[in-house]
This record gives C-alpha cells, sequence and structure tokens, in this order.
C-alpha cells in the first residue's frame, strides 16, 4: 500500500473538483462563481449547494487564520463579516459559510463577492445572481 503525502492529496482533490487556474462564469454571468489559483494552493466558490448559497475558500496550507467575506448586494450595500479557517484534517484548511445565515438578503440580482485578510484582498472577486 502507497503513502500518499498531503501535498498529492491535495492537488488529487482540487484537480478533481475543479479546473485549475481557471474561472467560471455564474449564472449571472456578471462574475465568475468559481477560482483557483494555478497553483493549486488557493480555491474560492460562491456555488448552489443542496438549493442554499456556500460561499467558501480552500486552503493548501493555513496561511491565516481569521479573514472576512464581503458581500455587496445589488444596490450596492456591502456587509463583511469575520470568519475562522477550518482544519479540514486532511491536510487542507478552509471555510464554507451560507450566505442567507450570515448575510441580510439584497432582493434580486448581482451579488459581488470579496474575500478579504487584513487590508488586502485574496484571490479574486466572485459573485452570484439571485432571481
Amino acid at each position: 500500500m502507497r503513502d500518499k503525502s498531503p501535498s498529492i492529496a491535495i492537488a488529487a482533490t482540487l484537480a478533481a473538483a475543479l479546473l485549475v487556474g481557471t474561472t467560471t462564469p455564474s449564472q449571472a454571468h456578471h462574475r465568475p462563481n468559481l477560482y483557483c489559483s494555478e497553483s493549486g494552493d488557493l480555491c474560492q466558490s460562491t456555488r448552489r449547494v443542496q438549493g442554499g448559497r456556500k460561499l467558501g475558500i480552500l486552503l493548501a496550507a493555513r496561511y491565516f487564520r481569521v479573514f472576512h467575506i464581503c458581500v455587496a448586494e445589488p444596490r450596492s450595500y456591502e456587509s463583511c463579516i469575520p470568519f475562522r479557517i477550518h482544519d479540514h484534517g486532511d491536510g487542507t484548511f478552509g471555510r464554507d459559510v451560507s450566505w442567507r445565515r450570515h448575510f441580510p438578503p439584497g432582493g434580486p440580482g448581482p451579488y459581488t463577492v470579496r474575500w478579504v485578510v487584513g487590508d488586502e484582498r485574496v484571490g479574486r472577486v466572485l459573485g452570484f445572481h439571485v432571481h
């Protein structure tokens, strides 16, 4: 039986789930809803999961412990909330949060999502659309 290193497991997991170094357009076509860095060290998404909207970040290492997710609703009001990074126990770190549970809905239209550490944006700005 071969022993897999955490970096091989991370690469395999990310490659299987996502196209590395690419973004995919959201249903709204205003912003992508998925991003992975070319190295695979960082992936972000604003995907629908089981009928709900999840805002997620996945890291190959614990690059930071606390970050903010900032969501701008269609009328341009932005709400930023801090979250802690979780250890997934498989060599990856990250967090998935429910949009509806943590952020005020601003009605139908395009939403913009940013991940922030300190004063710096992390990764790409993504989005989703509410009908």
